[in-house]
């Protein structure tokens, strides 16, 4: 035999091994039953074992061809649709007519080889959140693909050190078993991958959280670590408008009220504090009139008219009491946060009732020369280091009373919390917002316990000179954190920073200088338009301490000197 005949017996002996397992049952004939639909159910292979076959013949006479392993098709999902029953020597084999979801390849199949559920298929990814590291080693994926069919990509083994961030999860079946996949991002990193693979995180502590590192003498110290103010973009800042007419110049003294009888100073008449311009609106048509003349004398004091110089105020929560701050006037420190202090609770009902425009400072002033008892009106608080005390302010969600304490010699700021009942400190929060930034020397809050102070620029390549910058956040215990509010107004109201009110009767927020006052509403505060905001000039030449507001009507009140005074707002 030559090479030829043997070459070409070898493939005659090949082909004739092959033909058995590509025709598996083509020589075998059955008796097939009547094909029956049935509702479509989903199945998927158990192993690598079985085929699904075609139909040759007629229904006395029928033959199977195979058409498909069941190896090739093991991440895939086939769908039953029909079932027929197959007999030969009295032995009857049902067989199940499925469709393959991956790529629409029929026929029919032995039941025995598969198992009911699906398999690589999945259901419509939802939108979710969460925060999560690695619980075990496993990898996340690329998931192409539909429903019917889903195709892992290369898979990336999960970092232990990362934190990854989910925003969708979705269900995909494998045998028959629903899986949670989630849809997880950590910096460039992003694909889906198990539930299971993943634990929560911690929650990360918020920005500006501080730690209770000692209490001494009634006062619980706190400290943040880091800066408190977000990072901005200066080329961001933009100004609204306010009219140059309106900004007041800076007093080169202080004048008195018309009232004020020196050496007397008991003022019997109530004095004003007229408009001298505005813009035409009417939240800015407003002028003062006196609600209160404050003492100027008191015993246990080392100075004779030691209450001569009031610097903030505001109302309690409800409206029973208002608590002023006062600073020591004979002090001559230049460091402003070792200044000397105390507050004064005044019953306001009981201050303003019988003509107290009379009787207050004269009351106080007999005390101190030991005429009549002690008036009941008024607590006087223990001296402590206050500060400057410009900025004290309620917070209404919280009912509690903050001041800026230090503010301006050095980056790091305090924030005190007054102790209502003891009238002294009992909370001190120590801050940075950052390397160029200081603490301003105004305070409010809004109804929904926003802290808010403005600065007025001195210096800057991105903001006008003398414009107003807002800042706002959150100030307590447990956490400061401000954000500079990326609109200010161009212009100042003045030419020194004296208060930051805030109305909650009407939501304006109130920037305040020397006789002259702007307000905005707090809602629009970084959405601003020149309209939006008041501007009143006022006649006096009186140093506007601070202004407050009522906080179950619409009151407004300012702090003013020479002599000390409660003014009311008269619209």
């Amino acid at each position: 035999m030559n090479w030829k005949s043997k070459i070409g017996l070898g493939l005659l002996i090949s082909c004739t091994a092959l033909t058995p397992a590509l025709n598996a049952d083509a020589a075998t004939t059955y008796q097939r039953s009547k094909q029956h639909s049935v509702a479509s159910r989903p199945y998927y292979a158990k192993s690598n074992a079985g085929s699904t076959y075609q139909l040759k013949g007629s229904a006395k006479k029928t033959t199977l061809r195979a058409n498909h392993a069941l190896k090739n098709y093991r991440s895939t999902t086939w769908m039953k649709t029909k079932t027929m029953t197959l007999k030969r020597k009295g032995k009857s084999t049902t067989y199940y007519y499925v469709r393959n979801a991956k790529n629409g390849a029929t026929g029919w199949v032995k039941p025995s080889y598969l198992k009911a559920g699906k398999n690589f298929q999945g259901q419509n990814a939802k939108r979710s959140s969460g925060r999560y590291k690695r619980a075990k080693t496993g990898k996340y994926f690329n998931i192409s693909g539909n429903n019917n069919y889903v195709k892992f990509g290369k898979g990336t083994t999960l970092s232990a050190s990362a934190t990854y961030t989910r925003s969708k999860t979705r269900t995909i079946y494998k045998s028959g078993k629903a899986y949670q996949y989630d849809y997880i991002t950590s910096g460039k990193s992003h694909g889906w991958t198990w539930h299971s693979y993943l634990k929560t995180a911690p929650k990360p502590k918020p920005f500006g959280t501080t730690k209770k590192v000692r209490t001494s003498n009634g006062i619980s110290y706190y400290q943040t670590s880091g800066n408190v103010l977000s990072a901005y973009s200066g080329k961001n800042f933009s100004t609204v408008n306010v009219g140059a007419q309106y900004v007041m110049p800076k007093p080169r003294n202080y004048g008195t009220s018309a009232t004020f009888n020196v050496p007397a100073h008991f003022e019997t008449k109530a004095g004003t504090i007229s408009r001298l311009r505005s813009t035409a609106d009417a939240a800015s048509r407003y002028s003062f009139k006196t609600a209160v003349y404050l003492p100027i004398d008191y015993p246990g004091f080392s100075s004779q008219a030691v209450f001569g110089d009031p610097q903030s105020a505001a109302f309690s929560k409800n409206d029973r009491y208002l608590y002023v701050m006062y600073n020591d006037p004979k002090e001559s420190t230049k460091i402003m946060a070792n200044r000397t202090g105390w507050v004064i609770r005044y019953d306001w009902a009981a201050v303003t009732r019988n003509g107290a425009i009379r009787t207050l400072r004269q009351d106080t002033n007999a005390y101190f020369h030991g005429k009549i008892a002690k008036p009941s009106y008024m607590t006087v608080g223990p001296k402590f280091q206050s500060g400057h005390v410009q900025s004290l302010a309620l917070n209404p969600k919280t009912n509690e009373l903050w001041f800026i304490k230090a503010y301006k010699d050095s980056l790091t700021a305090t924030a005190q919390r007054l102790n209502q009942n003891t009238l002294k400190p009992d909370a001190s929060v120590n801050f940075k917002l950052n390397s160029n930034v200081h603490m301003g020397s105004t305070l409010t809050f809004d109804n929904a316990g926003n802290a808010y102070f403005w600065t007025q620029t001195a210096s800057t390549s991105w903001a006008p000179k003398n414009s107003v910058k807002f800042y706002k956040g959150q100030l307590g215990t447990n956490n400061v954190h401000f954000k500079l509010v990326m609109q200010g107004l161009r212009r100042a109201p003045g030419g020194v920073v004296q208060s930051a009110s805030y109305n909650p009767r009407d939501g304006r927020f109130y920037v305040v200088s020397d006789d002259s006052i702007f307000s905005v509403p707090t809602s629009k505060i970084g959405n601003l338009r020149t309209s939006d905001v008041s501007a009143t000039n006022f006649r006096g030449n009186r140093e506007f301490e601070g202004l407050m507001f009522k906080h179950n009507t619409n009151a407004g009140y300012l702090l003013t000197n020479k002599g000390p005074e409660i003014m009311q707002m008269v619209r």
